[in-house]
């Protein structure tokens, strides 16, 4: 099924367990296919990345940052689409968006429609 035309794989890397478990089912009850992952370092370990997929991250995560972590995805050569989410305040926000120019963010708490604007 990972390659049938048309595929989309939607990636959350997202350490807050209840947050993670609650977008996973959201898009699993609309019968998209998930990974998900707790860090930044299980993801880029695992994940087999398509430019059709999609992979939203939170921008607090424990070891790589999140910005970082959307650096290296948008650097690759077929890059999936990118979707940074986070409850940070503003500022915190703002200071991260230098190293995640054209990335969208979705703020925390999340809504469905939010998130499937960029499905």
């Amino acid at each position: 099924m990972r390659t049938a035309p048309g595929f989309i794989l939607i990636y959350i890397v997202e350490d807050d367990l209840s947050v993670r478990d609650a977008i996973t089912k959201m898009f699993e009850s609309l019968e998209y296919s998930c990974e998900a992952f707790a860090d930044g370092e299980s993801f880029l370990a695992d994940a087999a990345l398509r430019v059709d997929d999609t992979v939203f991250v939170d921008l607090h995560l424990p070891g790589i940052d999140g910005s970082e972590l959307i650096a290296q995805v948008a650097a690759l050569d077929e890059a999936p689409q990118i979707v940074a989410i986070t409850g940070q305040p503003l500022w915190k926000i703002t200071r991260e968006l230098p190293k995640i120019p054209s990335t969208p963010i979705v703020r925390k708490p999340l809504k469905e429609q939010d998130l499937l604007e960029f499905i």
